[in-house]
């Protein structure tokens, strides 16, 4: 069944065929201005066959067409060589085309994706991405560790040092770099009074001299200690008291810094002035 359709832009007309009109939903390019339309909703109304004699110098016979492609990416169809007998093509013939619908880009002009290159590739692949996941957990574990082993090595630098002493001295390099210090151990449970004593002075009133000795028990150097010296009276409670540091009661010559060595004895000899208060007794403490 032929039918009439009309371009909307040149006001072309075409017969056509059912046929034609079901291939790729009616589009159509006009032959004579290169307008895409639909077809099928510009068809000419028709009451018999005697208006299509009477416009058939004004229509275009389409005979089946012949397909070829061209450069502009679309399908070509030309009317063959033989045509129909009963119609002749007016002045205004024009070539007419069946197209793509005109939403889809031509096949040409679509750019070529990478989306299976790289969906090939390892890092879209689910078991390397899992490995390098597990190998990120490792490496963050690792530095968790290795942070916690640092801290640890900080805070606890001097009791390490007690018992390692053969690593001290990287301790100590390590302190100079970040600022710190490793101090000698102060362990008063290892620190002993023995032999002491208290006399006041026979030749100056009011003048009280102690005398005892300081021994280190550890197996490792300590530092020196402070003496708390307290003067009680009859009912021993306290009347005088004095803190000693190191450097009041060791010689002038002693290396304070060194610490007191394992199993050393210390001398100490201490004067103070009872300032006219009356004592009868004495205690006398190592605190640091």
């Amino acid at each position: 069944m032929q039918s009439i359709t009309n371009c909307p832009a040149c006001q072309t007309q075409f017969v056509v065929t059912e046929e034609q009109l079901n291939q790729h939903n009616g589009k159509v390019r006009c032959g004579h201005c290169l307008n895409v339309f639909n077809a099928s909703e510009h068809l000419v109304n028709t009451d018999s066959d005697a208006s299509l004699e009477k416009n058939d110098a004004a229509i275009v016979a389409i005979a089946p067409l012949e397909a070829s492609v061209i450069n502009t990416g679309l399908v070509e169809l030309s009317a063959p060589t033989e045509t129909s007998s009963e119609l002749t093509p007016a002045d205004n013939t024009a070539i007419f085309y069946i197209t793509e619908p005109a939403n889809e880009a031509p096949i040409a002009d679509v750019q070529p994706s990478n989306f299976d290159d790289l969906a090939d590739k390892s890092k879209l692949n689910p078991k390397h991405t899992a490995q390098k996941t597990k190998h990120w957990l490792w490496l963050l574990l690792a530095l968790m560790l290795f942070a916690a082993i640092a801290q640890s090595l900080y805070f606890l630098r001097h009791q390490i040092a007690i018992y390692y002493p053969n690593i001290k001295p990287l301790f100590v390099q390590a302190c100079k770099k970040i600022g710190c210090s490793i101090d000698l151990p102060k362990k008063i449970e290892f620190i002993i009074i023995d032999d002491s004593d208290i006399q006041e002075d026979p030749n100056h009133a009011g003048l009280m001299r102690l005398s005892t000795t300081l021994i280190n028990q550890a197996t490792f150097q300590q530092a020196y200690p402070n003496l708390e010296l307290t003067l009680t009276d009859v009912e021993d409670k306290p009347k005088l008291r004095r803190i000693f540091k190191p450097i009041e009661y060791l010689p002038s010559n002693t290396n304070i810094a060194a610490g007191l060595a394992p199993s050393e004895e210390v001398k100490v000899k201490l004067a103070m002035t009872t300032q006219g208060i009356i004592v009868s007794g004495y205690r006398v403490f190592v605190t640091y």
